[in-house]
């Protein structure tokens, strides 16, 4: 069975969530009581988020091939950045890895484009919702990405920052997040939404959405879990 390695936390409740999900499906997959072979590298999350929002690019692929080294010297098959985030720089550290890489954007473009997903919206960190890589990727299927106004990419970054990394979940915050929502499907015409931050599930665990959502750390843990059993 191949091993896995995991690039954490950026932040810490994303990473407890991927170690407990996938554990959880691969005992379901397995049909017994074991667990899988894998190794989690945990980064500085505030780090990580600095480089980006500083724009030292160069700074944070060094800092990301840094932990990659990590896992490959314990002996991972493959990795997975537990963030949306850092996968600004996917491209450069894929080349620069020595062992394959999952991106969790283009598994997420990959299941919007299987369901035939017009326009749709990037909900994630400040960052992300204002970088064009992200846009990118779902334009390279033909799917139009719209954002968030300025005020409320700072309203939801702020969620992100000061709630979600945290594990709290508050109402109001789903309300404000909500409203979002239902003005860019009324005015701005999206047929879904993406949660391009690692966090923002656990804001719908349990709960409706305006319009459907693209989950990008569970369709994250879904490929995972399919590397994983390849061949077996």
């Amino acid at each position: 069975m191949k091993k896995l390695g995991i690039l954490g936390g950026m932040g810490p409740e994303s990473t407890l969530m991927y170690y407990r999900e996938i554990a959880m499906r691969y005992r379901e997959r397995m049909g017994a009581d074991e667990f899988p072979r894998l190794t989690i590298e945990a980064l500085d999350m505030y780090r990580a988020v600095g480089l980006c929002k500083s724009d030292r690019l160069d700074e944070l692929v060094e800092y990301l091939v840094s932990g990659l080294e990590s896992l490959e010297a314990a002996g991972a098959d493959f990795a997975v950045l537990a963030s949306n985030t850092p996968h600004v720089v996917f491209d450069r550290l894929q080349e620069r890895s020595c062992i394959p890489l999952i991106s969790i954007v283009e598994t997420a473009c990959d299941a919007a484009a299987s369901q035939r997903i017009g326009r749709i919206a990037w909900l994630g960190t400040g960052f992300t919702m204002a970088h064009p890589y992200f846009e990118e990727a779902f334009r390279r299927r033909g799917i139009e990405v719209v954002s968030p106004n300025e005020e409320d990419r700072i309203r939801i970054d702020g969620i992100i920052a000061d709630e979600l990394e945290f594990g709290i979940v508050r109402a109001e915050s789903k309300r404000a997040i909500d409203a979002v929502l239902e003005a860019l499907r009324d005015e701005r015409g999206i047929e879904a939404a993406v949660l391009g931050c690692t966090e923002l599930p656990l804001m719908y665990d349990g709960a409706s959405a305006p319009v459907p959502l693209f989950d990008t750390a569970r369709l994250h843990i879904e490929r995972i879990m399919d590397v994983l059993f390849e061949g077996n």
